[in-house]
């Protein structure tokens, strides 16, 4: 959820995600009444794992098109976010998560990973990853609209 988080923390006028479908024409009108409205600024969040069509890039050709004269610019979160320093939190996470790791390996226990689940660490089996469907609260999405108004 952090495209989703970035986007009502930053105002932006747009998050497209994978949990919801899209509609890039729909956006379009809706830049479209802002430059009407002489709003200057449309901020548009693009997540990660967007597969529907509305990739960053084909939506940023699209605004262009539709509107020659406004200045976009794309900017991958992930290229921001790389190599920062680690806080103490971090350091003692891997640390934790490493160890517990290795000694699940020397147990004998595979095809496991680890994690920190209520300060807890669980370990939970490949086949078991990633089969939980995630759900978004349509609240989150409306406050976005609302908030970018």
């Amino acid at each position: 959820y952090i495209a989703l988080s970035s986007g009502i923390a930053t105002g932006a006028e747009e998050v497209l995600i994978p949990e919801v479908d899209d509609d890039v024409a729909a956006i379009l009108q809706r830049i479209g009444a802002d430059e009407r409205r002489r709003k200057t600024v449309h901020l548009l969040v693009v997540a990660e794992g967007e597969e529907d069509g509305t990739s960053t890039t084909s939506l940023h050709a699209a605004i262009k098109e539709r509107f020659p004269k406004l200045d976009t610019r794309v900017c991958v979160l992930g290229h921001i976010q790389r190599g920062g320093p680690a806080t103490c939190a971090d350091r003692v996470l891997a640390s934790r998560l490493g160890y517990a790791g290795v000694m699940a390996l020397r147990a004998g226990r595979n095809q496991q990973m680890v994690g920190l689940v209520n300060g807890e660490l669980r370990f939970t089996p490949f086949s078991e990853v990633g089969k939980v469907a995630a759900t978004v609260d349509a609240d989150m999405l409306e406050m976005i609209r609302v908030l970018s108004a």
